[in-house]
């Protein structure tokens, strides 16, 4: 019976020490969210490439690790950024080139099409950048901008 006592005492130290150690950690979602906070507060502060790029990034990587249901406006964001990156790259046009108007009107009409697309792709994403500010505000404790 004593070795009997001795596993159920193992047992429940296990399971209270589990217990314990997940209270005081951050699951991988929120600790995702955290880690790229910055980025995603300051999305493209400066209209470049590189932001658009660190700001892709930063969605892909919470999307990885974005529980069910909110994983799907995760990816979402993921894609349509990626869309906006994908689409500059293929018509050759740097998103910093955006702000130059003589620039801009000597795209192809072609080109600009290629653009406009991936911005209305990413444009439709605010039902998804709302749901997922909520989601991380509840989850987490943590306030996006």
């Amino acid at each position: 019976m004593l070795n009997g006592a001795r596993i159920v005492a193992a047992a429940l130290t296990a399971v209270v020490l589990g217990s314990l150690a997940s209270c005081g950690g951050q699951s991988p979602y929120c600790a995702a969210v955290d880690e790229n906070q910055s980025d995603l507060d300051t999305f493209l502060a400066d209209k470049s490439d590189a932001g658009i790029t660190t700001y892709a990034t930063a969605v892909t990587s919470i999307s990885k690790v974005a529980p069910a249901p909110i994983d799907e406006q995760w990816t979402s964001l993921a894609r349509a950024t990626q869309g906006v990156l994908t689409a500059h790259d293929d018509v050759g046009f740097a998103l910093e080139d955006m702000k130059n108007e003589k620039a801009r009107t000597a795209l192809s009409e072609a080109d600009t099409e290629v653009l406009n697309k991936a911005y209305k792709r990413f444009n439709g994403t605010t039902p998804q950048r709302k749901a997922v500010v909520a989601d991380v505000k509840k989850a987490c404790d943590i306030q996006l901008k």
